[in-house]
């Protein structure tokens, strides 16, 4: 009977584990992993559509509403509209937030928006305890309604362009957040409260390089840094 080498066994046992080793590929979610993958601490997630009612074509806002349905934030969910009109000098200005989360809007106007935007502190809004509602088409019209006590405000977006993903990475200037958006431009919108229409028009914009315009509609928004 012919003898194996003395220490055989054990080469042979190195090279069929190596070669087993070599046809089994890494398990998909390591190497995804390790490739391209971005975290970010998010503040806020839902959606942010907004009209700027202009008084010409690359004028000053008459008229500006923010519109906020928040699906998660560390204070829960919940809307907050923001309107303004004028710059404060008229005693018809507006300068109100709707609201049905005070914690919410609290953590917005501070946390968030206030943090790089002064004018927030500069020029407080006066909150309003309100009801709110949607209904339309995102592919030809889109209202929101905010409704209190003392303010019945509809928001309408009409004509919509084509929409586009947004995309911005964080630490820009002067908002250091990172954004993403589902965009969906209007040719036209309207802001009413309490039955008035407000002056001002929509105008078209460039958003990089894609149109959109001063009302859009921004849907699965998530802002992050």
């Amino acid at each position: 009977m012919r003898r194996m080498m003395p220490g055989l066994p054990i080469i042979l046992s190195v090279l069929v584990s190596a070669a087993v080793g070599a046809q089994t590929p890494a398990p998909p979610a390591q190497a995804g992993v390790q490739q391209g993958v971005k975290v970010g601490k998010v503040y806020v997630s839902g959606e942010n559509p907004v009209i700027r009612l202009l008084d010409k074509e690359g004028g000053t806002p008459l008229v500006v509403a923010s519109f906020w349905r928040i699906i998660w934030s560390p204070v829960g969910a919940g809307h907050v509209c923001y309107i303004t009109t004028g710059d404060g000098k008229s005693p018809d200005d507006l300068r109100i937030a709707l609201v049905d989360n005070q914690k919410l809007f609290e953590f917005l106007t501070n946390e968030v928006l206030g943090s790089y935007d002064k004018t927030y502190h500069d020029r407080p809004f006066k909150t309003v305890q309100a009801t709110f509602g949607s209904s339309g088409d995102t592919a030809a019209e889109w209202q929101e309604r905010c409704t209190s006590d003392q303010y019945k405000v509809e928001l309408a977006w009409r004509d919509l362009y084509p929409p586009f993903q947004l995309d911005t990475p964080a630490g820009g200037s002067p908002n250091p957040f990172g954004i993403t958006s589902l965009f969906i431009p209007a040719k036209s919108a309207d802001v009413i409260v309490n039955g008035r229409k407000l002056a001002g028009g929509v105008y078209p914009q460039m958003r990089g390089p894609a149109q959109s315009s001063s009302a859009f509609l921004a849907f699965s928004e998530s802002w992050i840094k």
